[in-house]
């Protein structure tokens, strides 16, 4: 069983051989492998050359990439100033919508900068050397987020009392945005786009504002790309089930659902996702990629992994993942001893 037909199977409730294993790996290995730390994000020959070299070294079940893309390239695309140090992610510094009279300029951009084509031929090359072997995700940004990104996360968020009609405006007009570079991003042979849902996720904003703002837009998208043959997935921070947003997300057609951190030390409990979402729909895993990851040991990783693992034992549709992004800075050591132990601990027998 290759990587992609074990994730095709997790994703659609089958029995596997072992646990996919599918962090969210791209920040640590373009620091460990990458010419530099940027390159390796953004530069479609450097970026796919780091991969595969990562590959012969972990045994992963998908290639992830995207941080560069919604960070940086996008919203360059479409009008923000942006920065690109060496050394760290993409930094905007100027957004492009001051006002609503700004927002008719969203459709007159060129999305397909230089910047964006090198990265969907960094896709490209990893589709051509992976074939079906391995599925390709891609982080992937909803009309919310990406509003955030062009408008500035403190003024969108004051949006939602002063000019909410603004917000809706922007969306209206990202959408039709969202949906054809997502379908480039399939075209150059991304297999799962999963939505970094940042900015609309419980802990910044209430389920009602979820509902009035968020969820029709990202819907319309969602429901698209999805027709379009990718594997989409949600990833959100927050209690997504205390809060009710879970129900929402489980609506779109989405096909996972990816939980991450309550707060930097803790995650959501997998446990009250699973009662809660049953065997109606794939769980990724959310090991805290700020906690022991980060700042414990090898054999404290290695612990916690198993631990992980063994209160999933007996799920259908489980996939081991991260709770999000994982530091650049992440220790090799420990990033080593993670992929080592869902490899160990993982297996069908040992679960």
């Amino acid at each position: 069983m290759n990587s992609f037909e074990r994730f095709n199977l997790a994703i659609n409730m089958k029995e596997v051989d072992r646990v996919p294993n599918a962090p969210f790996y791209e920040a640590p290995i373009c620091n460990y492998y990458g010419r530099c730390f940027s390159s390796a994000l953004l530069n479609g020959g450097e970026m796919a050359r780091t991969h595969l070299v990562a590959l012969e070294r972990y045994e992963f079940d998908w290639v992830i990439v995207g941080m560069g893309l919604i960070g940086g390239i996008i919203p360059e695309a479409l009008g923000c100033k942006v920065n690109y140090p060496e050394d760290v992610f993409p930094i905007i510094e100027d957004q492009s919508i001051r006002d609503i009279s700004d927002i008719k300029k969203i459709n007159r951009y060129n999305l397909f900068t230089p910047r964006m084509e090198e990265f969907l031929k960094g896709i490209t090359l990893l589709k051509e050397q992976l074939k079906n072997g391995i599925p390709i995700a891609c982080e992937y940004i909803s009309p919310f987020s990406l509003a955030s990104r062009i408008r500035g996360v403190s003024q969108l968020m004051d949006d939602m009392y002063s000019e909410p009609d603004l917000i809706h405006a922007i969306q209206e007009a990202l959408v039709p945005v969202d949906i054809e570079i997502g379908k480039a991003l399939i075209k150059a042979g991304v297999d799962i786009i999963f939505y970094g849902a940042d900015m609309e996720c419980p802990l910044l904003i209430s389920p009602q504002h979820y509902k009035e703002f968020v969820d029709l837009p990202t819907t319309k998208v969602v429901n698209e790309l999805n027709h379009m043959g990718a594997i989409v997935l949600d990833h959100m921070c927050g209690d997504i089930v205390k809060t009710g947003i879970v129900d929402m997300l489980m609506q779109m057609d989405t096909k996972g659902i990816m939980p991450g951190n309550l707060t930097q030390d803790t995650v959501l409990d997998l446990q009250n996702l699973k009662e809660n979402v049953g065997d109606r729909i794939c769980i990724f895993d959310n090991i805290n990629p700020n906690g022991k990851l980060l700042l414990g040991t090898p054999q404290e990783v290695d612990q916690e992994v198993k631990s992980h693992l063994e209160k999933a034992k007996g799920w259908k549709g489980y996939i081991f993942s991260t709770a999000g992004t994982m530091s650049p800075k992440t220790p090799k050591e420990n990033f080593e001893s993670m992929n080592n132990a869902v490899i160990k601990y993982g297996g069908i027998k040992s679960l």
